[in-house]
């Protein structure tokens, strides 16, 4: 069976070479910022107390980035 020059992976029909780290390591902060700022307007508009921002950035951040990572692969 044929490689792929660049990734050394079996060329198959539907071959695509995995992405640079760099670009996966972008598209993870991306989401986690988006998922943190979605996860504070959450907790903005819900909730009247103030001393639990960051639980609500964090959480938003993980499930941010819970959901690119399942829906990638």
């Amino acid at each position: 069976m044929a490689t792929c020059p660049n990734c050394k992976g079996h060329l198959t029909d539907g071959h695509r070479c995995p992405r640079r780290p760099v670009f996966v390591a972008a598209e993870i902060i991306a989401s986690g910022l988006a998922g943190g700022m979605a996860g504070l307007l959450l907790f903005a508009l819900f909730t009247s107390r103030d001393d639990m921002d960051a639980l609500g950035i964090l959480g938003g951040a993980a499930i941010g980035i819970w959901i690119n990572r399942s829906f990638r692969r």
